[in-house]
């Protein structure tokens, strides 16, 4: 086989239900084959990934990860914030790999890996969140995004989505209102909100085209949607049905915009892409342009 391509393959053993373990031989056999010759690297633990890409990934043709969104958005960090661009191909291998589902990758793993290496390279947008990191397809605020990374690993394992579900359950009695102002070029305003997302994605959480129907991840624009909080069971009815039809709704604010700031009254818990981003009374969130090279 002629080679083709000098390829940093990394991935997570810990992903999902280990489940590269049994694949990795077919994974490696498959782009082999596809003339990539291969320089393989496990994760150990969180933060592993930008360190493998900030020393090494500038050496290869392509890097392609194996695992979870987390595992994406780690790879895709240590990238942006190393100042280099190099092709990147995804093999989804999570619990529930949902910005894998909204780029149309499917759950096979052999499949992706065939993707991954002989695909096309497709410049998709990517987020800066405080100037220092990054994120892929969604940064958050409120009810329900702690689940992600409290949720524990073995029980996601054993699970799936309904682990996350029962975290959410779990962390019902602790959901509160926060107080913030937003202002971008687009659209400003305050108010007492439960939740808000600005998201690259047609998929959320499962919720597939939550952030409307002209969702285009190569736009420059993020998707900004803000949930008031309601005062009874009907506005909560028409919170549901917004994110299930897109009706509009007093309680939901929606517009698109390349920068945002959010300034709330007290610190709150940020998550990029599934995983804690911090603390904050005030963050400002901008849209990198076409800065990921997705191979899709």
């Amino acid at each position: 086989m002629e080679e083709k391509y000098r390829t940093l393959l990394i991935y997570n053993p810990k992903a999902g239900k280990g489940v590269i373990h049994q694949n990795l031989a077919d994974v490696v056999e498959t782009l082999a084959e596809q003339g990539h010759r291969l320089t393989v690297m496990p994760t150990v633990e969180a933060g592993d990934a930008p360190k493998l890409m900030a020393a090494y990934g500038k050496e290869y043709d392509r890097v392609i990860c194996c695992g979870g969104d987390g595992t994406l958005n780690e790879v895709a960090s240590g990238m942006l914030e190393a100042g280099f661009k190099v092709p990147v191909g995804y093999i989804p291998a999570g619990t529930t790999n949902d910005f894998a589902g909204s780029v149309g990758l499917s759950s096979e793993l052999k499949e992706n890996a065939l993707r991954a290496g002989t695909g096309t390279v497709h410049e998709l947008d990517a987020g800066k969140f405080n100037g220092d990191q990054y994120f892929i397809y969604v940064a958050g605020f409120g009810a329900f995004t702690e689940v992600s990374y409290q949720t524990d690993h073995e029980m996601k394992n054993a699970f799936g989505r309904l682990a996350y579900i029962l975290e959410g359950v779990k962390s019902l009695p602790e959901i509160h209102d926060v107080h913030l102002s937003y202002e971008s070029e687009e659209e400003s305003g305050e108010g007492d909100f439960l939740y808000g997302m600005i998201t690259n994605s047609n998929s959320v959480g499962g919720f597939q085209h939550i952030t409307g129907n002209d969702v285009e991840l190569d736009d420059g624009l993020f998707e900004v949607t803000l949930i008031r909080k309601f005062e009874n069971i009907a506005e909560l009815g028409e919170v549901l049905n917004y994110l299930t039809t897109l009706t509009p709704c007093r309680n939901v604010v929606s517009f698109k915009t390349k920068k945002i700031t959010l300034k709330s009254s007290e610190k709150i818990s940020w998550t990029k892409d599934g995983e804690w981003a911090g603390d904050w009374e005030e963050c400002t969130i901008e849209n990198l342009p076409r800065a990921l090279p997705l191979i899709l």
